[in-house]
């Protein structure tokens, strides 16, 4: 049985083609760490079945942390990239007020 795609790759990509150039998938892990990154807001994105990692709490410390459900993420990329748009406009003021370090991002595609 061939194992399935981490959904936020399909997203990353569409989000690019899409010129969304600040979402970005951060890979770590051998790919079994993946998250979605918006520098501005400081948000990213985590798929709720994937384990949590202390990268998040290091990597990520400043950044909102926003869990998409697997129903989120059930009706292909177009939808969960227009709610990952609806979330990141709602958020967009997010962390305005406070100084934001810059993380160790790691490997992005």
């Amino acid at each position: 049985m061939v194992a399935q795609a981490h959904p936020f790759h399909a997203v990353a990509a569409l989000a690019k083609a899409e010129g969304m150039v600040n979402l970005q998938l951060k890979l770590a892990n051998d790919g079994t760490y993946v998250r979605l990154v918006q520098q501005t807001p400081p948000l990213f994105f985590k798929y709720k079945l994937d384990p949590s990692d202390p990268l998040d709490g290091t990597d990520l410390n400043d950044f909102k942390r926003i869990s998409l459900s697997e129903d989120d993420c059930s009706n292909g990329p177009n939808v969960t990239l227009a709610l990952v748009k609806m979330l990141l406009e709602k958020f967009a003021n997010y962390g305005s007020s406070t100084p934001v370090k810059k993380p160790n991002l790691g490997r992005y595609k």
